[in-house]
């Protein structure tokens, strides 16, 4: 059992374009802990898509595939933001 984004960064080392069967027989059994502690695979998440393409075309395409599949509580703390406190317009100065 690994973390998503060390499982994507293995699995999307391959040649590309890579076929969706190739890449599905990869990943299948691949179980990922997800920051909730619930787990997964990456075939599970791969079966989510509703028109999958034939091929990926890159190691990019594969990735982004996959992390917009991922569910929330696996990659971070929804709603985080590191930049501090939100300022509306009345509260800011011009100089």
């Amino acid at each position: 059992m690994t973390d998503l984004e060390e499982a994507l960064t293995e699995l999307c080392d391959c040649e590309y374009p890579a076929s969706i069967d190739d890449i599905a027989n990869r990943c299948e059994n691949v179980t990922i802990e997800l920051q909730d502690g619930s787990e997964t695979t990456l075939g599970e998440m791969l079966d989510l898509l509703d028109d999958p393409p034939d091929t990926f075309e890159s190691s990019d395409d594969l990735y982004y595939t996959l992390m917009s599949l991922a569910p929330q509580g696996s990659v971070g703390r929804a709603n985080y933001d590191d930049r501090g406190s939100t300022h509306n317009a009345r509260e800011q100065q011009s100089f």
